[in-house]
């Protein structure tokens, strides 16, 4: 076993008001070793490559990153240039999103201003834990290395897709120097408070005394959320983790807490308000774990510190010295302070803000009441989840029968369910429904699984099926070798629709000995038969069918009166008028009962009259249109879709 390892073991963590907490660990799939690195685990009882989550992560970890690393080369750039910047950067995807079956409800990371000459977030003397903190002051002023903080993290989430799954509250801290003990404390409130650098002022933090109090019934229920703070302790040895709550002198002398115990301590400005440490009811089972990234060989620690590198006593480096990184993750849950368990008598319960600020503080010693020294923050965190995201919708078409209602996140990522009254869903995932059919669609929302529905969308879902006009005609080149097919009509296929007009046309032709074009107009040669059009709209994929006989005879002149070639000796054809102009009639003597088109072209070919016909065995006597009289037109007859006569007349 390595040296570093023993040591982790005999340096067992512990607490000063209980002593529920393991030596490093994986919680909620996120690492505390005291690494920021995802998919690895550094220190603590189980090292090694894993699938974990942690504050950073490579592209190839088995784990996600928490904290939002763009322009992390820009901030690299300029710290190794040793300039004494400061930022703050967010979760890495929006609030409550679920990641990997657990909900991300916030996270935050900001690299603070370190001494050099001056830090600029300092306390003047004499600020205390449990002050107002609109008795605060914060100026640019020189602190101990030890207490000068560098990186500074928070992160809680839930171990779970449901809110009433175990909430957990993880953070990180690195100070420049190393030597001698550091003390730092991690402070949650439920109401804001800001601070103004231009001033150094803060602005109070609730109305107890600064604070917001925790209130209990008489059976020790808890009525009304507060303010929480995290104590931390750290040297050579194992860290120190003590977790307060904010309340009443009085409470914390007449109260029995139903979820947990007060401890020992009890401090703050006033002699009403102040920090009142808790502790398990049962001390058998862990409330988390913490750690340093303590090393057997300090010089040889390869601790990663951030994708933009960190600070230490000798300037800037990528990675953490020995000790200069602690870990701690706490099950607010098996504490007895997630709203979850008594959302029964809060408004908000598990589905709102729990608390609205977040603040990171380095004291001078042990004592929960020393001398506060460097600051980060205050920075929002767990706002009020607000469900603010958007929606696109499909439309269908001839072409696209299938399509997705897509939600988008913004600030808040939700649990959404879909419905529809008369459409079809052929599947769901947690941001998107897939249809099959028109219709109206819901969208319901909720914060979380487990939370009440709070926003409820309409999605009108329309099918674009209009079709465009086929029709064409055709000619004969002059040397009466091919046809030249003339394809429409794109002029009346764009006609007003509500999605607009036509986005233009494809061709698709048919004929005879095979031949096909996607031209509008193309040319081919003088195959007689059956020639189709199919025009496709572009828009919506909506097709519409054209088709005519076309005949080399039909678009010449002085065409002979073709007989058919079947039965030459029984079947005749011959128009005649009788003398009267405007009467003509076609006289068909057939053997057999047959189908039959009569088809009749004006003298550009363009077909005028087409009209299907049964021809009864004998004479048939068939009256032409009268609207086509006195104009030259050629008159074709097909019999079982074989061109069996055609005559060019002046009818």
């Amino acid at each position: 076993m390595k040296p570093w390892i023993i040591i982790l073991f005999l340096f067992m963590l512990h607490l000063s008001s209980f002593c529920q907490l393991n030596t490093g660990g994986f919680h909620a799939g996120f690492g505390v070793d005291a690494d920021t690195r995802a998919g690895y685990l550094k220190y603590g009882p189980t090292t090694g490559t894993i699938s974990s989550d942690d504050w950073f992560s490579s592209p190839t970890a088995s784990g996600t990153n928490v904290i939002d690393t763009s322009n992390a080369s820009t901030y690299r750039t300029r710290l190794q240039a040793g300039n004494n910047i400061s930022f703050v950067k967010r979760m890495s995807v929006p609030l409550y999103t679920n990641v990997s079956g657990r909900i991300w409800l916030d996270a935050i990371y900001t690299r603070d201003y370190i001494t050099g000459n001056t830090d600029s977030t300092t306390f003047t003397g004499g600020g205390k834990n449990g002050d107002d903190p609109a008795n605060w002051h914060g100026i640019a002023s020189s602190i101990p290395d030890k207490t000068d903080l560098i990186d500074v993290f928070g992160h809680m989430r839930r171990n779970g897709i449901n809110v009433h799954d175990s909430l957990w509250f993880f953070t990180g801290v690195s100070t420049v120097g190393t030597s001698g003990s550091r003390y730092f404390d991690i402070e949650l409130y439920k109401n804001h408070i800001t601070y103004n650098s231009t001033t150094g002022n803060f602005t109070t933090g609730g109305p107890n005394a600064g604070h917001t109090a925790w209130l209990f019934d008489a059976a020790g229920n808890i009525t009304q959320t507060g303010d929480m703070i995290v104590a931390v302790s750290y040297s050579s040895g194992a860290p120190t983790v003590e977790v307060r709550i904010w309340t009443s002198k009085t409470t914390y002398n007449t109260i029995t807490p139903s979820l947990f115990n007060f401890g020992s301590s009890f401090d703050g400005s006033t002699t009403s308000y102040g920090y009142a440490s808790i502790v398990s009811k049962s001390g058998t089972t862990a409330f988390g774990s913490g750690i340093a990234n303590l090393s057997a060989t300090p010089a040889a620690d390869t601790t990663y510190a951030t994708p933009w590198g960190s600070n230490n006593t000798s300037g800037w480096s990528a990675q953490y010295n020995s000790l200069q990184f602690i870990e701690v993750g706490l099950n607010l849950t098996r504490i007895g302070i997630d709203p979850a368990l008594y959302s029964s008598v809060l408004s908000s319960g598990a589905c709102g803000s729990s608390f609205a600020s977040i603040f990171f503080k380095s004291r001078s010693s042990a004592s929960f009441t020393s001398n506060l020294q460097d600051f980060a923050g205050p920075f929002d965190f767990l706002q009020t989840p607000v469900l603010d995201y958007s929606l696109t919708g499909p439309s269908l078409s001839c072409a696209t029968t299938t399509g997705t209602i897509n939600v988008t996140n913004n600030t808040t990522a939700g649990y959404y369910t879909f419905s529809t009254t008369n459409g079809t869903i052929t599947g769901t995932s947690s941001n998107s429904a897939q249809l099959s059919k028109a219709g109206t669609y819901f969208v319901q929302a909720a914060v979380a699984q487990g939370c009440p529905v709070t926003r409820t969308d309409t999605v009108t879902v329309a099918t674009d099926t209009f079709p465009p006009v086929a029709s064409f005609y055709a000619s004969v080149t002059a040397d009466l070798a091919h046809f030249v097919l003339h394809g429409g009509n794109a002029s009346a296929s764009n006609y007003a629709t509500p999605f607009g007009g036509s986005q233009g046309l494809l061709w698709n032709w048919s004929g005879p000995k095979g031949f096909t074009s996607s031209t509008q107009t193309p040319t081919t040669d003088t195959s007689s038969g059956l020639y189709q059009l199919t025009v496709t709209e572009i828009r919506n994929g909506c097709t519409a069918t054209a088709s005519n006989y076309i005949s080399l005879a039909v678009l010449v002149k002085g065409n002979p009166v073709l007989s058919d070639p079947r039965n030459t000796t029984t079947l005749s054809c011959r128009l005649t008028n009788n003398g009267l102009p405007g009467n003509t009639h076609l006289v068909v003597n057939t053997p057999t009962t047959n189908n039959a088109t009569l088809v009749i072209h004006d003298a550009t070919g363009a077909v005028v009259y087409n009209r299907n016909l049964i021809l009864q065995k004998g004479r048939n006597d068939i009256a032409l249109s009268s609207r086509l009289r006195n104009q030259l037109h050629v008159v074709t007859l097909y019999i079982n879709n074989q061109l069996t006569f055609i005559k060019k007349a002046i009818l």
